[in-house]
């Protein structure tokens, strides 16, 4: 064909440099991430303070930092996908390459059908994962909390900071902490835990250990509904405080698929226009 063939217009103008802009920021939040994770895994001073933690002492407290490998694992998973992503479309976009905008498109598309079939998923099986999550719950009650809020295994100061800060006890209430083969053996004719006493001038404390504040010394022998909260349940009062919170999390998911398609509508579309400049050349 003659020179002078069509170019891109407006609109497939603009639908580029939304492409290269959006692109770019996300090119370089996948370079941060992935230099997080390669700091994480190679830095002296982590390994370190794994060496250290890496006790038995430590371990018998319940107290692992393996997982901070882990955590810089996924960093670098993470942030080389958000690399690569970013890279196929800024460039793909830049360089009117129809093989890199045609690729990253397709991966768009593949993330938002993974995430429509998520949600599906968590809609359908949604008893199933709450049985399951309760049931793993109530396991680590019995596998793993030692007793008094001063006791510092990972598993008991987790349970203790819960239990504390949500105010309620065990998973569905203090029976859990009856179970056959329970690990708290040493009761001292403790009925409830500490942490699921009602605590006075109650401030938001994580640590798990007991806090500076007023309680009835009985609460925790002989549970009341005035002095404790024995009868409440921490996974019906988390899950009260996710529903709450859960129009902000759908409002995000759909957030996160608009955007998705609206990357693979301009992915496709400017892969399209290019398709059609060439045809004329």
């Amino acid at each position: 064909m003659a020179k002078g063939g069509p170019k891109l217009g407006c609109g497939a103008k603009l639908v580029r440099f939304t492409l290269v802009f959006f692109n770019l920021i996300f090119f370089i939040l996948g370079c941060l991430i992935l230099a997080l994770g390669i700091y994480i895994l190679v830095d002296p001073s982590v390994k370190q303070l794994q060496t250290i933690a890496n006790t038995k002492e430590l371990q018998k407290s319940g107290i692992d930092l393996t997982y901070i490998d882990k955590c810089g694992i996924a960093f670098c998973v993470f942030g080389g996908f958000m690399f690569l992503i970013s890279f196929l479309g800024c460039c793909g976009a830049l360089k009117k390459v129809k093989c890199l905008l045609g690729l990253y498109s397709t991966i768009l598309l593949l993330i938002l059908i993974a995430e429509i079939a998520i949600g599906i998923f968590a809609a359908v099986y949604s008893s199933k994962f709450k049985e399951l999550l309760t049931k793993t719950l109530r396991d680590s009650i019995r596998d793993q909390y030692m007793g008094q809020m001063s006791n510092k295994t990972l598993g008991s100061v987790a349970w203790d900071a819960v239990m504390y800060n949500f105010e309620c006890c065990g998973v569905y209430n203090y029976s859990d902490f009856n179970q056959t083969n329970n690990v708290w053996t040493d009761r001292q004719d403790a009925v409830t835990p500490i942490s699921c006493c009602k605590f006075k001038n109650k401030k938001i404390d994580w640590s798990g250990t007991l806090p500076n504040t007023t309680f009835d010394i009985n609460c925790y022998k002989n549970p009341n509904e005035n002095n404790s909260n024995y009868k409440t349940g921490c996974y019906e009062k988390i899950n009260g405080l996710i529903n709450v919170y859960s129009v902000v999390v759908i409002a995000v998911a759909i957030g996160i698929g608009f955007f998705l398609l609206l990357g693979v509508c301009f992915g496709f579309y400017l892969c399209k226009r290019i398709r059609d400049m060439d045809d004329y050349i």
